[in-house]
């Protein structure tokens, strides 16, 4: 009996694309009306969705990894043009007409910031490409597709919560959900960078996953585990205990309390440090591979071991996993 073999999957969908573009392009609608109305409405329902929004570009910038043609490139450079620039313009305008001079400079401060993601981006493209047909398949179905829809989903829960209390208050003025929504904020914002650290670490081939992953009598002994493995799960500790207070904060109506915006902070800065280790780490053990291969000295392994194992962004998963539930 003939069976058919499934082809891999090289490129995903222009509706996938199209979806992407809709909800930055939301983004840059909600900035700009802010910018022309001054209406404070547009401004905060603009931080509520972004770190929505900066997955789905980031999916955006990676559906198509294979296509280098100069019409798609010219695409995904509009496609960051209105998504980054137009909106962090718009914010900036209307920080001025406010007089929240800082608040604009600080917007515009960051269009070279979204330059250098949207360059890094472009390099994590072309890495993507360089994969086996299976392993990119799986890159697109698993980890673009599945794991960053779900991340988007979890997103979006926290900001119904941000929504639900507005509702009950019926404005926006009186201050009372300032603490969810700092709250709701920072948790999308540690999602969007974990979720960001799982693509970051399926974009090289699995032999050099194999090479960063860590087995699971390493973590329950604490032996046998690298120093840069050991300060990147000190740090999403930290975080995943972070998440568990914010989560109490979620839907609890107040007045502002700047403890949240601190201790949110110290989270932030945790996960945005262990995401920069774990790049540059990868990147290293990368290179090494890659130099490796040239030079023809890398072993072929000759039995599979059957030790269970986790890489650096299962652990991170498992452990932010654990301060959600």
């Amino acid at each position: 009996q003939e069976t058919e073999v499934e082809q891999p999957v090289e490129e995903c969908s222009w509706v996938f694309v199209g979806v992407s573009f809709l909800f930055t392009s939301a983004y840059s609608v909600l900035c700009i009306c802010y910018g022309m109305t001054l209406v404070d409405k547009y401004f905060s329902m603009g931080d509520l969705i972004l770190p929505i929004v900066t997955l789905s570009f980031v999916m955006a910038v990676l559906y198509k990894p294979k296509r280098s043609d100069a019409g798609y490139k010219r695409f995904l450079h509009f496609h960051f043009f209105t998504f980054a620039v137009v909106s962090e313009v718009g914010a900036a305008v209307g920080n001025f007409r406010m007089g929240l001079i800082s608040n604009g400079l600080v917007s515009l401060f960051s269009i070279p910031i979204w330059c250098l993601t949207f360059w890094l981006g472009l390099k994590l493209r072309e890495s993507a490409a360089k994969l086996p047909p299976q392993e990119l398949s799986d890159f697109l179905c698993q980890t673009v597709l599945v794991k960053c829809t779900a991340a988007m989903g979890t997103m979006l829960f926290f900001s119904f919560e941000t929504v639900s209390c507005l509702i009950s208050q019926g404005s926006l003025d009186n201050g009372q959900c300032t603490n969810t929504s700092s709250a709701a904020g920072y948790l999308s914002v540690y999602l969007a960078v974990l979720t960001t650290i799982s693509i970051v670490n399926k974009t090289v081939p699995k032999s050099v996953q194999r090479e960063t992953a860590v087995e699971l009598a390493s973590i329950a002994s604490l032996k046998g585990l690298k120093w840069w493995q050991r300060l990147q799960g000190g740090l999403m500790t930290i975080t995943a205990i972070v998440s568990l207070y914010l989560l109490s904060v979620l839907g609890v109506e107040g007045d502002e309390n700047f403890m949240v915006f601190v201790i949110g902070a110290i989270g932030a800065f945790s996960m945005i440090f262990a995401a920069l280790v774990n790049m540059t780490m990868s990147i290293r053990i990368r290179n090494q591979h890659q130099r490796q291969q040239q030079r023809g000295d890398v072993e072929m392994p000759t039995k599979q071991r059957s030790v269970r194992a986790f890489s650096s962004s299962q652990v991170e998963e498992n452990m932010f996993a654990a301060a959600l539930v």
